[in-house]
């Protein structure tokens, strides 16, 4: 990897030392502090608008963040290599906050979710679009469907994958 690479891992490195930071304080903080950042549609439409970005950042257990940081490890790494970091951070907060948005209207008020899942798949569909042989399209949609069946539980927002 040249040095141009690896300064382009900033993003991806930053953006997964944000998930489990906030995912450590969670764990110390517990049931209040998911109270605020998760997302319900309850507190959402109540003007906690807030939650549509910081439900991206919260994680229920050590698997969910785990393969969503694995997932967002890989194809963040070819992400950078393929998008500018401005691009990719549309990319990266634009998918997460649509999946969020989106499924405010298909979840129940009352239920609590977040992960940064939609933000990751937001990530495999751009890597898809942008080099779309079959191989890739095919590896991409692979591991689409892998992350979404294990990271689904309670808490986790299915539909913003």
């Amino acid at each position: 990897m040249q040095y141009g690479q690896k300064y382009s891992m900033l993003v991806t490195y930053s953006l997964m030392a944000a998930n489990v930071a906030i995912y450590v304080v969670l764990q110390i903080g517990g049931e209040p502090l998911y109270m605020v950042l998760a997302q319900t549609g309850t507190d959402f439409f109540a003007g906690a608008y807030w939650q549509v970005l910081t439900a991206m950042f919260v994680h229920f257990d050590i698997f969910h963040i785990g393969f969503n940081m694995i997932a967002l490890y890989y194809f963040g790494r070819l992400n950078e290599i393929s998008y500018s970091r401005s691009e990719y951070l549309a990319i990266y907060f634009g998918a997460g906050l649509l999946g969020n948005l989106f499924s405010l209207f298909l979840l129940p008020l009352d239920v609590q979710t977040g992960g940064a899942s939609g933000a990751v798949f937001g990530l495999i569909g751009s890597y898809a679009a942008r080099n779309h042989s079959a191989v890739n399209m095919s590896l991409a949609l692979v591991y689409a469907g892998f992350i979404f069946l294990e990271s689904a539980g309670p808490g986790v927002n299915d539909y913003a994958h």
